[in-house]
């Protein structure tokens, strides 16, 4: 089988398990299948991924999606399998609010700021990804995970302590908020 994405967090002790948050594989029906159950029945999956070994379990109830890609040349369709923890699962819109951890797919500055915006339901500008980005990893919020092809991160704190962090950087300037103007003016026609 192919893995072809990864999400994981590495055993804190070295007998320890991962906790897998994405798996997405390629393969044949039977491959598949058996990886599907497995994950389903909460059972250990050994991944080879970066030159590390480890075994680890999605946890209870994982979302599963299944695919089928007709190839050409093959008489048979390869079959795709992406396994979803609850953990990464939860981190949209309403799910799960008073969520204390994030798990995040990519860890740009832009994409941090747009789905923590999205799952606290927080109010903020594009412009300000690089200082909240910054500032998520001055105060040590931010936890970087196993990934294969992607840049995984656990991001700490709820909506309180990222609704904390806008604020302060609004006091002291670090961000700021457009200057308003009227109707069919032009942003650099308004006056300071």
């Amino acid at each position: 089988m192919h893995l072809d994405r990864l999400v994981a967090e590495p055993p804190t002790e070295r007998a320890g398990s991962a906790a897998l948050h994405l798996v997405s594989v390629f393969g044949g029906d039977q491959e598949i299948g058996a990886i599907a159950a497995a994950i389903s029945d909460d059972q250990y999956l050994h991944v080879y991924a970066n030159g590390s070994e480890f075994a680890g379990t999605m946890g209870e109830k994982p979302v599963l999606y299944r695919a089928s890609l007709q190839t050409p040349g093959r008489k048979r369709p390869v079959r795709h399998i992406v396994a979803v923890s609850q953990s990464l699962f939860k981190t949209t819109l309403g799910a799960d609010g008073e969520a204390r951890r994030t798990i995040l797919y990519d860890d740009t500055p832009s994409f941090m700021l747009y789905r923590l915006a999205v799952r606290f339901g927080l109010p903020v500008l594009p412009e300000w990804a690089e200082w909240f980005y910054g500032e998520l990893r001055r105060r040590e919020m931010v936890e970087d995970l196993v990934g294969l092809n992607c840049s995984p991160v656990a991001v700490k704190g709820n909506k309180i302590r990222m609704l904390r962090i806008l604020s302060q950087g609004l006091r002291r300037h670090q961000i700021n908020l457009p200057l308003e103007t009227g109707v069919g003016e032009s942003p650099a026609a308004s006056p300071l």
